[in-house]
């Protein structure tokens, strides 16, 4: 059993491993973007962002409102291959996150988001199912975020879908006055717990875990630490390109304008329970624990 143990950590902690054929070949067709086009001048504008070829899966899986897509910019622009995601969200894509277009060719894409499928099929009670609905042997990214700023985060996502500007707008004290609301924090703190929990237990795959906190940190370090895990050459220039245009265009400010803090006593005793619980489980696996520093108190 012990044998076991040290064996399945150290497949987790390696890097991907890419399959024959896989050689981060770029397909120079006519779908790519230039994500820094609008600055002029600057050697950073020449940049292209194409689909690949035979590229070997990756899942990224994270809680909507974790930060999702400020690293899938941030993948995409330190390596010039689009990620993809389950979702085919058409602002996304009109902002030239191509790999959100339905159809895209597995193998075309750096990483595939997903949320887990928790998200499709509320609580699946059948832990056989949960196991064969994650893919735990494919190589994984799981991204973490302190649960209180994961859920106002995507409060603010669920109460504006279908407006333009979904993902960077704010929305009014009020809408965290509700008992929607609060019904919206019981259940997202279960499945925060849910999808981090399944990833840490179930993965037999290499593993990458990355809190957001972290990254928002020390950007370039993780960044450099997760394409290590990609098994993805640094390209130094687009990196120093990353590093004058951190944020992006979807990168969130999920504070809120008014110093408003919407949780009660009892929602933050089951933030706190959860952390703890999924804390546990990255030392056991032997992961950094989330930032204590960056929790609401």
């Amino acid at each position: 059993m012990e044998a076991d143990a040290v064996a399945l950590l150290s497949t987790l902690h390696t890097k991907v491993n890419r399959l024959p054929g896989d050689t981060l070949k770029v397909d120079p067709g006519p779908s790519s973007w230039q994500m820094w086009k609008d600055d002029p001048g600057s050697p950073c504008a020449h940049y292209r962002t194409m689909f690949g070829v035979g590229v070997t899966p990756v899942v990224l899986v994270s809680v909507p409102g974790s930060g999702s897509t400020w690293l899938r910019y941030l993948l995409e622009a330190a390596t010039g291959i689009f990620t993809g995601s389950d979702y085919n969200d058409t602002i996304l894509y009109q902002h030239g996150f191509l790999g959100e277009k339905t159809g895209v060719k597995d193998g075309s894409t750096i990483v595939q988001r997903t949320h887990g499928p928790a998200f499709y099929l509320t609580y699946i009670h059948d832990l056989q199912d949960r196991y064969e609905a994650i893919s735990p042997q494919r190589p994984t990214i799981l991204l973490l975020r302190d649960p209180a700023r994961t859920i106002i985060s995507y409060w603010k996502l669920f109460n504006l879908e279908g407006t333009k500007n979904k993902h960077v707008l704010e929305i009014p004290k009020s809408r965290f006055e509700g008992g929607d609301f609060h019904d919206f924090v019981s259940e997202m703190t279960a499945m925060w717990e849910e999808l981090a929990s399944d990833r840490l237990l179930w993965t037999t795959g290499p593993l990458y875990v990355i809190h957001y906190e972290d990254l928002v940190r020390n950007t370039l370090t993780h960044l450099r630490h997760l394409l290590h895990f990609l098994n993805v050459p640094v390209d130094e220039g687009r990196l120093a390109c990353v590093a004058s245009h951190l944020e992006g265009d979807f990168k969130r400010n999920t504070t809120t304008k008014w110093g408003y803090d919407p949780f009660t006593s009892d929602e933050k005793l089951r933030f706190a329970t959860a952390v703890k619980r999924v804390n546990r489980l990255l030392t056991l696996l032997q992961y950094p624990q989330l930032p204590p520093d960056h929790r609401l108190s």
